[in-house]
C-alpha cells in the first residue's frame, strides 16, 4: 500500500522554525484495522481543521499491522492542542488497548530543509 500523498494546508516559510512529528503505531491484532482505519478517518477529518497545521502523511502496512505518521506543525502549542482535542485524544485512549509499544519523536526543520520525508522520518524513529 503507498503512503498517503501529502496533504499541505500551508508551505513552509522562510525564517521560522517548523516542528515535525513521527510516530510508528502498531496493532496487537489484525482483527483492529478496521477499527484503526476507522479512526484514522476521523483524525484525518480533524487535521483538515487543525491550526498550525503544514501537512501530513501517513504510511500502512495492513498486515503487517503497522502504521506511521508524518506532520509538520508551526509550533508545538499547535501539536498539543491537535492532540488534546476530540476526535484524537478520545481516539487514541479508546485504541491503546489494541495497540503495541508505540513511538513517537520530534525535531525542528527550517523551509531551507524542505519538506520531510517518509524516509526520514523512519531515520529518525530508528535513532530516537
Amino acid at each position: 500500500m503507498p503512503d498517503l500523498p501529502w496533504t499541505s494546508r500551508t508551505e513552509l516559510e522562510p525564517g521560522p522554525e517548523y516542528l515535525v512529528m513521527a510516530s510508528h503505531l502498531p496493532l496487537n491484532r489484525i482483527s483492529a484495522t478496521v477499527r484503526f482505519f476507522r479512526a484514522v478517518s476521523a483524525v484525518r477529518k480533524q487535521l483538515a481543521g487543525a491550526d498550525g497545521l503544514v501537512g501530513y502523511t501517513l504510511r500502512a502496512k495492513p498486515l503487517a499491522r503497522d502504521y506511521w505518521t508524518l506532520s509538520v506543525w508551526r509550533d508545538e502549542a499547535a501539536l498539543r492542542g491537535f492532540m488534546r482535542t476530540s476526535p484524537h485524544v478520545q481516539i487514541m485512549t479508546s485504541l491503546k488497548p489494541v495497540m503495541g509499544p508505540t513511538k513517537f519523536v520530534t525535531w525542528r526543520i527550517s523551509a531551507a530543509d524542505g519538506r520531510p520525508t517518509m524516509t526520514g522520518a523512519l531515520d529518525h524513529l530508528a535513532a530516537g
